[in-house]
């Protein structure tokens, strides 16, 4: 009799401890598992890195092509530039018949700007008309805007033989006498820019009119400067033209993961941030955050 009271006991003790272990396993939730598009790849190395989540790489092209993929739902996340996203989400796109509505921001990211370089042989006295000239990198911040700059000098499309190349590859066709000149819209300071100047090439002042024409067509390019000693050999501040990037995502994304992510962007990974992000101009995206950003935002706030 006793036998089979311990006999009992021990099977409930199994029993329960089995419950036990079964809702522990249930309420260990999963990585998620997240589809990135991100060019510069920065931050998108860094979260290959965090062990909380689990990163699928998209290759994409430009901004425009990576939020027509947010919107069809075919990537999860992607950085973008801040006067395409807004048009997007706003007024629509190029072959868009309504805007681009399941967009929404997690972070405004820091200026990406505009550098113009010119080959070490190439004489600009004369100004770009005739010159082979990389407009830009084909999965970069915009097509466009390469070709937007070379308008507003005067020149027309027509005038120049236009390409985009890599940006990597496009420094060596620049030193190598291949293209006379090179667009590049990128968060200074970057090595391939530093290898053009250390190789001959020059960065140009961008502060003429080109400037308000430009902006007539991209009405959130700000002024901006190139700090002196950014690159070698550079006495002075450049001027040249600049833009916000925008990291966002699906406006369907679970909240929890966007919570996750904004998270890790500023706890993290926090030198990077320093770096792609101002943590005070964070939260201020030309289009609506997404509600797990928002979240975050408002318990940072609120522990300050």
């Amino acid at each position: 009799m006793v036998s089979r009271k311990i006999a009992l006991v021990l099977s409930l003790v199994n029993m329960l401890a089995g419950c036990r272990a079964q809702a522990d396993t249930q309420t260990i939730a999963p990585r998620p598992t997240l589809r990135f598009a991100m060019r510069p790849a920065e931050i998108l190395t860094a979260f290959l890195r965090l062990p909380q989540f689990s990163i699928g790489v998209v290759p994409v092209g430009d901004s425009q092509k990576r939020l027509e993929a947010i919107d069809d739902g075919s990537i999860d996340v992607t950085n973008a530039v801040a006067d395409v996203t807004y048009s997007a989400f706003y007024h629509g796109l190029p072959d868009h018949a309504a805007p681009l509505q399941n967009i929404r921001g997690i972070a405004l990211m820091n200026r990406a700007v505009v550098h113009l370089l010119i080959g070490p042989r190439v004489d600009v006295r004369h100004g770009l008309g005739g010159m082979r000239i990389v407009l830009g990198d084909p999965a970069g911040a915009s097509r466009a805007l390469g070709e937007q700059l070379v308008n507003s000098m005067g020149v027309a499309s027509s005038e120049i033989d236009g390409e985009f190349v890599p940006y990597e590859a496009a420094v060596g066709k620049l030193l190598d006498g291949e293209v006379d000149a090179l667009i590049a819209t990128l968060l200074p300071p970057q090595e391939p820019i530093a290898r053009a100047i250390r190789g001959g090439a020059r960065l140009l002042d961008i502060n003429g009119r080109e400037v308000d024409y430009l902006r007539e067509h991209y009405p959130l390019l700000r002024r901006t400067l190139i700090p002196s000693g950014t690159y070698p050999g550079q006495d002075a501040p450049l001027h040249t033209v600049g833009v916000d990037l925008l990291l966002v995502c699906r406006a369907d994304l679970d909240s929890a993961v966007v919570y996750a992510i904004t998270r890790a962007l500023f706890e993290d990974i926090p030198r990077l941030a320093r770096r792609q992000i101002d943590p005070y101009r964070a939260a201020a995206t030309v289009i609506p955050l997404h509600p797990g950003a928002a979240r975050y935002y408002r318990e940072r706030e609120m522990q300050r």
